[in-house]
C-alpha cells in the first residue's frame, strides 16, 4: 500500500500532535506529584540551606579545635538549641503579644484613620508640600487597617501553630545534622568511582556550588538582620507601636528577592501612618534611605564577597536571572552567576594551558590564597 506525500505530512502533523500530548500528559502528572510531595521538599531544601549555613562554623571547629567532625556538629547543635530555648521563652511570647495586640487594634486604626489623614496633610502644607492626600486615605483608611489585622490575626495563628512548628523544625534539624555528618562521605563515594578528571572537576563543582548557595544563603541573613536592626532602631525610636513584630517581617521579608524590599517597607509605612502619625514623615523617610544604601550598597557588596563575583556582575545577575526565570531566576541567579564565572575562569586556565584538567579542584584553593593576601 503506497502512501502519498500529503499523506505522509498528516501523519507527521498526528505524530508531532500525539508526542506534544503525551508530553502535556506527563508534565501534568510530574507536577501533580511535586504537589503531594512539595511539604517533603520543603523540608528537605530547608535542611539542605541549614546545613549550608552552619557547614562553615562546623568546618573551622573541626579544623581549629581537637573535636572531631562529629564533636564540631554536636557542639554547634548545643548551641542552636540553647539559643532556641532562649528565643521561646523570651522573644517568641512578646512577639505573640504584639501580634494579639495588633489584631485587636485593627478596629481601632481603622476610626483613627481619618484624623490621621487629615493631620499629616496639615503637615504637608505647613512644608509647602502641594500634595492633597485625604481623598486617598479617606478612600482606603479600613482596608489598611482591615488588612493590618487581618495579616496579624494569620501571623498570629501561624505563631500559634506550635505542635507543627515545633516538628518540622525537628525534621529539619535532623537532616541538617545527618548532611553535616555524613555529607562528605557520600560524596567521596560518589567520586571515587569517577575518573581522575572527572573527579577534580566535580569537586571544582562541588566547591563552587558550596561558596556560591552557601555564601547566598548567608549574605541574605546578614542582610535581613542588619536590616531588621535598623528598622528596630528607627520605629523604636519614633515610637511606632509594634516595632519588634515590624523589626521581625521587615527583616524576613527584605530576604526575598524583588519583590521583597516592597514587602518589607510597606508594612513599616502602615502601621506607623496609623499608630504614630507624626512620626510617618521622619520614619518613611529614613527607612527609604536604608532601603536605597542596603539595596544599592550594602547588599551587592555582602553578595558579592559571600559568593566571589564583583558587585557589577550581582546586578548583572539579578537582572538577567528576572528575565529568564522570572521570581526563581532574581533568587538563584546570583549563586548561578558564580558558578557560571567559576567554570569560565577553569576553561580558560585549561584553555591556555595553565592548568590541567585533573587540577580543577585547585582552582577554589587558590583563589581563596589569593584573596587572604
Amino acid at each position: 500500500m503506497k502512501i502519498s506525500e500529503r499523506e505522509r505530512q498528516l501523519l507527521r502533523v498526528l505524530l508531532v500532535l500525539a508526542i506534544v500530548f503525551l508530553a502535556l500528559q506527563v508534565i501534568a502528572i510530574l507536577w501533580e506529584a511535586f504537589g503531594r510531595l512539595a511539604d517533603v521538599l520543603i523540608i528537605f531544601g530547608a535542611a539542605w540551606a541549614f546545613s549550608y549555613i552552619l557547614s562553615p562554623l562546623v568546618d573551622r571547629l573541626d579544623r581549629r579545635t581537637r573535636l572531631n567532625r562529629s564533636g564540631a556538629v554536636l557542639v554547634v547543635y548545643a548551641a542552636i538549641f540553647i539559643l532556641i530555648t532562649a528565643a521561646g521563652a523570651f522573644v517568641l511570647p512578646r512577639l505573640a503579644e504584639q501580634l494579639a495586640a495588633l489584631a485587636a487594634r485593627g478596629p481601632e486604626l481603622a476610626a483613627g484613620a481619618d484624623v490621621a489623614a487629615k493631620d499629616f496633610q496639615i503637615n504637608l502644607d505647613r512644608l509647602g508640600i502641594p500634595v492633597n492626600v485625604v481623598p486617598l486615605y479617606e478612600a482606603i483608611p479600613g482596608r489598611l487597617a482591615g488588612l493590618a489585622g487581618t495579616f496579624a490575626t494569620d501571623a498570629l495563628g501561624f505563631v500559634s501553630a506550635t505542635a507543627t512548628i515545633v516538628f518540622d523544625l525537628l525534621l529539619v534539624l535532623i537532616i541538617a545534622f545527618l548532611m553535616l555528618m555524613d555529607g562528605d562521605v557520600l560524596w567521596a563515594r560518589f567520586t571515587g568511582m569517577l575518573s581522575g578528571n572527572l573527579r577534580s572537576e566535580f569537586e571544582l563543582l562541588r566547591m563552587s556550588s558550596d561558596r556560591a548557595f552557601g555564601g547566598f544563603i548567608r549574605g541574605s541573613l546578614i542582610l535581613g538582620v542588619i536590616y531588621g536592626l535598623a528598622t528596630l532602631l528607627i520605629i523604636a525610636a519614633s515610637g511606632v507601636p509594634f516595632s519588634g513584630v515590624l523589626a521581625v517581617f521587615s527583616g524576613l521579608f527584605v530576604m526575598i528577592p524583588f519583590f521583597g524590599p516592597i514587602l518589607a517597607l510597606v508594612p513599616v509605612l502602615m502601621i506607623t501612618f496609623l499608630g504614630a502619625p507624626g512620626a510617618f514623615l521622619p520614619v518613611a523617610i529614613l527607612s527609604i534611605l536604608l532601603q536605597q544604601v542596603m539595596l544599592n550598597v550594602v547588599s551587592p557588596r555582602i553578595m558579592s564577597k559571600s559568593v566571589g563575583i564583583h558587585p557589577i556582575f550581582v546586578f548583572l545577575a539579578l537582572l538577567l536571572g528576572s528575565k529568564i526565570a522570572g521570581f526563581w531566576g532574581v533568587l538563584l541567579g546570583v549563586p548561578v552567576a558564580s558558578v557560571i564565572n567559576t567554570f569560565i575562569h577553569y576553561s580558560i586556565e585549561v584553555g591556555s594551558g595553565r592548568r590541567k584538567r585533573h587540577e580543577a579542584a585547585a582552582l577554589m584553593e587558590d583563589g581563596a590564597t589569593e584573596a587572604a593576601k
